[in-house]
């Protein structure tokens, strides 16, 4: 895994624009929904809160990371090994920042 630069957010995911979002466009990340044309998929987090959305990511070679809003359904969707989750989307840009210092 590289540096972080692209973060691909399903829409299911997001209720709304967090200032979490703005926070990390400020830290030169670009955020969006899910596209297939990702320049570098090693440097490109994938949110999502589905047993597809975790395959999908898997299967483009981008980095999964699981919402976990639903606590039963997300400790089932652990046995798929996500690169790493999250609770809510407004701990995203501290979760980048601690992924920035260990690289």
């Amino acid at each position: 895994m590289g540096p972080i630069r692209e973060i691909q957010i399903e829409p299911n995911c997001l209720e709304a624009e967090l200032p979490a979002l703005d926070e990390l466009r400020a830290m030169g990340i670009e955020v969006g929904p899910p596209t297939f044309d990702v320049a570098n998929p090693s440097q490109t987090m994938y949110i999502t809160e589905t047993r597809e959305g975790l395959m999908a990511a898997k299967s483009r070679g981008l980095i999964s990371i699981l919402l976990m809003s639903d606590p039963d359904e997300a400790m089932k969707l652990t046995a798929l090994e996500p690169a790493g989750a999250i609770v809510s989307l407004l701990e995203l840009p501290d979760f980048v920042r601690l992924l920035r210092s260990r690289l």
